[in-house]
């Protein structure tokens, strides 16, 4: 049964679409999202950048930069302290406090307004355009905003998520091989564990569900590090059956009916927890990750009660073999 629903489970959570405009989570009753709408709705103001270029960048240049940022699609606003020259106002005549708006002692600021909403591919590529412009005047340029912010974010969240799922794996492979005093037992139970994980998000793939882009991580380690217990619990008991001698089915059937009520108590405690807040939280994202963890409880439970039994049983030779003491207790099967 694990190997006919690896595939998908390993498909679904590697195609699953997640979000990075957490915005978008907050009620919309809110006055500050009422007052971000007002400002898309009656003046198209959704994305909007801040760059700042040397101030001895020449007013000619300066001009040639923003005509070309104008011609990007999606850009309907460029506010730029030469276009105030272009206006014929002489720059005597334009007070201090508005140049302090647009001029420090070493930048000179240019406002860029996008009507692509923010984290999506479309202003990414937007950010990536203005980029290549405002480097071809000034090598030094720097451009600020949500937008950018936003993509930084998007470039790093992936590679970051997956050094942290790496480092947790391999943290908690450490600690059992030093409790379990074996080299194939946390490889066997972590990947049992990896695989509810992967179910659990693959869900949210064949759903249709957006999730927020932290849902991967964080429900990678929690459900790793909160269910992988009821695995050492039955592993444990197997382990002690075998030891003593018993032949590999009454050792399981030994284990599963003295820890399946353990483990099924401790599972519905943690799916009632984190169902009961994702029901009832305004925030869709704190909504999202507690149904995770809530069905995660529940899809663990029944790998560990269904799945890794088998799995013991099939590397049980391996199992012994690999396992400090095991071999030489008065247990069956050669190595």
């Amino acid at each position: 049964m694990a190997l006919v629903i690896v595939y998908p489970a390993f498909y679904g959570n590697n195609h699953v679409k997640s979000y990075y405009n957490l915005t978008k989570d907050l009620p919309q009753d809110l006055k500050s999202c009422i007052a971000n709408s007002k400002l898309s709705d009656d003046f198209d103001l959704v994305a909007s950048q801040v760059i700042l270029v040397n101030k001895n960048l020449k007013d000619n240049d300066l001009n040639k930069m923003v005509d070309e940022i104008e011609k990007i699609d999606s850009i309907n606003l460029v506010l730029s302290p030469s276009q105030l020259a272009n206006l014929g106002i002489p720059d005597e005549m334009i007070p201090s406090d508005v140049k302090d708006i647009f001029e420090s002692d070493r930048y000179k600021m240019i406002f860029v307004n996008s009507t692509n909403e923010i984290a999506t591919d479309e202003l990414n590529k937007v950010i990536d355009q203005i980029e290549k412009v405002i480097k071809k005047y000034d090598k030094n340029a720097i451009m600020a905003g949500e937008g950018p912010c936003m993509k930084d974010l998007v470039n790093i969240a992936d590679e970051d998520f997956k050094n942290v799922s790496i480092a947790s794996i391999g943290i908690i492979f450490i600690i059992m091989l030093f409790v379990l005093k074996s080299i194939s037992l946390p490889i066997l139970l972590v990947s049992g564990i990896e695989l509810a994980i992967l179910i659990n998000m693959a869900i949210s793939y064949y759903t249709g569900d957006v999730l927020p882009f932290v849902a991967s991580i964080v429900i990678g380690t929690i459900q790793l590090g909160a269910t992988i217990d009821y695995a050492i619990l039955l592993t444990t008991k197997y382990l002690e059956k075998r030891s003593s001698g018993l032949e590999k089915i009454p050792a399981m059937d030994h284990a599963i009916s003295t820890s399946a009520s353990s483990i099924f108590v401790s599972g519905m405690s943690f799916f009632a927890a984190t169902f009961g807040v994702g029901m009832i939280s305004k925030l869709n994202m704190i909504g999202s990750l507690c149904n995770l963890m809530s069905r995660g409880a529940l899809i663990s439970m029944m790998i560990v009660i269904c799945v890794i039994p088998a799995i013991l049983l099939v590397f049980d030779k391996v199992i012994i073999c690999t396992t400090i003491g095991l071999k030489k207790l008065n247990v069956k099967g050669e190595c």
